[in-house]
């Protein structure tokens, strides 16, 4: 579900996940925050349950996520400025880390998020005061900056070939002080985000029936072999045998 109005500034989408049956989700690095808020059952990372709310930031390798029968999740992913905008924090504290949301947030918001969630009845409501929630969380002063909202989506739309000269020089900013504020605005630097954009674009791709093939020459890569090696930096394995894999890469329930 994609929010409306001022929300989707700082919002992508709501997805809802659904667990029938026990699985494990293999989690491919993301080009921006997550919240995850459990509605029912639970989830591990590496053996360890997951807390009911947490927010993860950048990652630099892919993450096994087994989920328990029955178990559901709401999914929020920000825009890649969004997430600094709504916690009120450099969002670059988060890098490869996973943290329990009143660990981010003031305790006693988290808990009446999740309270709020827990009593209430139907996933479009619950979707509500999710949003409500998150517009709650926006105030002026926390607005993002113009020049590194831009400077982000020419990354993503160009899926991460623009270089960081031709970006400083279109946002109006010297190198120095772009990488500085993208890093407390989005989470990264602009170099691994540029990368994550080629990932993420490596897939589409992928699921569009091209080959590697083409998949190399399509996201910008010099040849083949840097197109896999960059791939095996973040997942450990090759792109045929993961995209072969029997693992569930993509949030496989989207609620519209």
């Amino acid at each position: 579900m994609e929010p409306k109005g001022v929300l989707r500034r700082y919002v992508r989408e709501i997805l809802w996940v659904h667990s029938q049956a026990p699985r494990v989700q293999m989690l491919l690095p993301e080009t921006a925050l997550t919240m995850a808020l459990r509605l029912s059952g639970s989830a591990s990372l590496q053996r360890a349950v997951l807390p009911g709310a947490v927010v993860s930031g950048h990652q630099e390798t892919t993450r096994l996520v087994e989920h328990a029968a029955n178990s559901s999740l709401l999914i929020v992913r920000f825009t890649e400025v969004g997430a600094s905008a709504i916690l009120h924090d450099r969002a670059d504290l988060l890098y490869n880390r996973m943290e329990a949301l009143d660990g981010v947030l003031p305790h006693r918001d988290a808990e009446d998020l999740q309270g709020l969630l827990a009593e209430t009845v139907g996933l479009r409501e619950q979707i509500r005061v999710v949003e409500r929630f998150l517009l709650g969380r926006l105030r002026t002063e926390d607005r993002v900056p113009v020049p590194i909202e831009r400077a982000a989506r020419m990354l993503l739309e160009s899926q991460g070939t623009t270089s960081i000269v031709a970006l400083a020089r279109a946002v109006g900013m010297s190198q120095s002080a772009l990488e500085r504020h993208f890093r407390a605005t989005v989470g990264t630097t602009p170099k691994m985000l540029a990368r994550l954009a080629r990932l993420q674009g490596m897939c589409r791709l992928w699921d569009a029936g091209k080959s590697l093939t083409e998949i190399a020459a399509d996201a910008g890569y010099s040849d083949q072999s840097h197109m896999v090696r960059d791939f095996r930096s973040f997942t450990g394995i090759a792109p045929k045998k993961f995209f072969q894999s029997g693992y569930s890469r993509n949030l496989p329930t989207f609620y519209k």
